[in-house]
């Protein structure tokens, strides 16, 4: 049942179109740059910028062409304790998506992501933490938005903090994708080895193995998983994008809070498929598919290597 139903006819303003990159940076500083989880850190505003080679061999000849993928996310907590053990979670992510080139075998050109984020954390005790957060999104290419679009999900998250060095955590969610349901099945620690060594993550779906190169320098190994779709105005298909993709990074703090890092990458799983609307699976655990759905109609893009910038906001507990 549908609490509301809108369509805008025509498409988005132009000025919007042009400038999808330059909307998204005026969003982010309207955001306050508070706390928002991450693993080994807290972090409050992360900016991304993926550039992404990409080539589809067809019997026609190769196409190359590339993707460009911009990441915004904030979140602010509100907290019910003086003792800030029970808070309110306040936040979202946004996304946009561009694909440049000539490549006439894959009909994406531009595709977006808003995903507000809503939550509940407390400790349960003083090793024990919950958290509860609702994430709607909102997935197309936002040529007639619909009330369709909009996908809900939900996550739980016991945190478990067994020593000063290590904390386990289990995640459980639930989204709901245009192939059908997919569920979140993750185990998470952060463990600080030693002074130079760091491991954090929530498995499979990220995993970071940092070395201290300095007071001001980390490089490592960083494991990043992403399936999400987006509605396609053509026909309502739907565009799918499952990648797996472990690679090398080097970040440096410009400031004690400030990090630059950049990433190369090389995926192992690329898949950019294109589906028509009634083209559904059983379901998804993580990016591990269930069941028997039609093959896509777009030929397959060729895994390769990828390339990430990103600045952060980040606050260690503890540390003045």
């Amino acid at each position: 049942m549908e609490i509301f139903n809108f369509s805008l006819n025509s498409s988005r303003p132009q000025w919007i179109a042009d400038r999808p990159f330059i909307c998204l940076i005026f969003i982010l500083f309207m955001l306050s740059p508070m706390l928002s989880a991450a693993q080994g850190y807290i972090e409050g505003v992360n900016i991304s910028y993926e550039h992404i080679p990409m080539k589809i061999d067809s019997s026609a000849g190769n196409q190359k062409f590339t993707g460009n993928n911009l990441k915004v996310s904030a979140t602010i907590p509100i907290f019910l304790k003086a003792d800030k053990s029970r808070y309110l979670i306040v936040g979202g992510n946004l996304e946009a998506f561009n694909f440049s080139g000539t490549h006439p075998d894959f009909e994406v050109k531009r595709v977006y992501s808003i995903s507000p984020t809503f939550g509940y954390s407390t400790m349960l005790s003083k090793s024990f933490n919950l958290t509860a957060l609702l994430t709607p999104t909102m997935n197309s290419d936002y040529k007639d938005v619909k009330s369709s679009d909009i996908k809900f999900g939900a996550i739980v998250r016991g945190s478990w903090k067994a020593s000063e060095k290590i904390t386990w955590k289990a995640i459980l969610g639930y989204r709901r994708q245009f192939y059908g349901p997919q569920y979140v099945v993750l185990v998470g620690m952060d463990w600080k080895v030693n002074d130079k060594w760091q491991i954090f993550g929530d498995v499979p779906h990220n995993l970071t193995a940092s070395y201290a190169i300095n007071q001001k320098m980390n490089t490592g190994f960083n494991l990043f998983v992403q399936n999400s779709t987006y509605r396609l105005n053509n026909m309502d298909r739907y565009f799918e994008y499952n990648t797996v993709n472990p690679g090398l990074f080097l970040e440096r703090y410009v400031s004690s809070k400030w990090a630059v890092r950049a990433t190369a990458a090389y995926t192992l799983i690329r898949n950019m498929e294109i589906y028509n609307k009634n083209d559904k699976a059983d379901g998804f655990v993580d990016f591990y598919e269930l069941g028997d759905r039609k093959d896509p109609i777009n030929p397959e893009v060729s895994p390769g290597l990828s390339f990430k910038i990103g600045l952060s906001y980040r606050i260690f507990p503890g540390r003045k």
